[in-house]
């Protein structure tokens, strides 16, 4: 039954990874290509599907791929019996590559802080209350460098730890406490990345649980040292692997020369600015993103996509909204808006400091 257990979870493992909508770097083609035949076959059961994170079709692939690594599992048997291969090396090696790549890609971007990146100009002017949860949590670590840099550290750390056989039940427990800390975050703060992060988590929990002699040592029970003896062919593989996936997650750094997002050029008004004589619109925002955002009197939010093919004219993809800089005007459609720019980045949330002593800022 044990046995069982595990080339299941080997199958879903595995299918789990090849359909998960995600959006990759380099190898997104491959993956795109494997899970057409699918995401194709599904639509045409359901139309309605939508294949992003948390959504309902993601749910029905990650059942999809529960159901195809059970049927799966004779097939597995199969080819480790015919290459010799130990259920328990395969599975994990499996989710340590999993864990891996997850744990560096998401290491490295809150490095580079393109994750957790400095909160917006028109999240800095919402007030608190009218914040949601995960738009709250994302914008006050985003506002730490050094906090964000030493989460992504450790997740760099901890997937590096896997790469070497004396670490790797460090590494595992490791993987644990720090995916069972976004399953946390994400549950609490009803951010949008559940279901991948509690999948992540399960699959720490089951690669930590494969070390069953490691176990009974911590738990004083006698065990005999663990031989694991490579050959050149293998240390070969997990070297080109590790180099695939730090390729992966580090070259659109390189591509961009975006080694610090909260640094990284921005749009030519990117801001905030108070607007004046306006009895509809306090302020407006120049996002990231290529978005203008409108702020009511009532703290009410209203977003355009722009089109940025000029420093200062902008204009919505449909054509429904443009607006052109005139010194000190905004000139939005046929209205003309006094405006003055909020030199925002003074704000105290965007201040690194540090007190040794309360008395000091109370």
């Amino acid at each position: 039954m044990k046995e069982h257990l595990k080339l299941s979870f080997i199958g879903i493992a595995v299918w789990w990874i090849l359909l998960l909508p995600f959006d990759y770097a380099l190898f997104d083609w491959i993956f795109k290509l494997i899970q057409k035949g699918v995401i194709g076959f599904l639509k045409m059961v359901d139309e309605d599907l939508i294949f992003e994170t948390d959504t309902y079709g993601t749910y029905v692939l990650v059942a999809l791929s529960i159901l195809l690594g059970v049927v799966s599992s004779p097939i597995i048997n199969r080819i480790c019996s015919k290459w010799k291969w130990n259920s328990t090396d395969l599975l994990r090696t499996i989710l340590a590559s999993i864990l891996f790549f997850f744990l560096f890609k998401y290491g490295w971007d809150k490095i580079t802080k393109t994750q957790f990146y400095s909160p917006e100009p028109n999240t800095l002017y919402t007030p608190f209350g009218k914040l949601s949860k995960d738009i709250a949590y994302w914008s006050l670590v985003g506002s730490s460098y050094p906090y964000t840099v030493a989460l992504g550290a450790m997740e760099v750390l901890t997937a590096l730890l896997l790469l070497f056989k004396r670490t790797r039940f460090l590494a595992s427990l490791l993987a644990v406490v720090v995916f069972g800390q976004v399953v946390l975050v994400n549950f609490s703060f009803d951010i949008s990345v559940k279901l991948l992060s509690a999948s992540l988590f399960i699959f720490s929990l089951v690669y930590s649980a494969s070390f069953r002699q490691n176990w009974k040592g911590v738990f004083g029970f006698s065990t005999e040292p663990v031989q694991a003896n490579y050959s050149r062919k293998h240390q070969l593989v997990k070297f080109v692997f590790a180099l695939l996936v730090a390729s992966e997650c580090i070259f659109p750094t390189l591509r961009t020369k975006n080694w610090n997002d909260d640094q990284f050029p921005r749009l030519a008004h990117h801001g905030a600015y108070d607007v004046f004589g306006n009895r509809q619109v306090k302020r407006f925002f120049i996002h990231r993103q290529h978005y203008l955002i409108l702020q009511s009197w009532d703290d009410e939010f209203k977003d355009y996509k722009l089109d940025t093919h000029l420093s200062d004219q902008y204009t919505s993809p449909d054509g429904g909204i443009c607006c052109k800089w005139d010194k000190n005007q905004l000139i939005i459609q046929n209205d003309t808006f006094p405006i003055k720019q909020i030199p925002f980045k003074n704000l105290p949330l965007l201040q690194e400091s540090f007190h040794a002593f309360s008395d000091e800022f109370h």
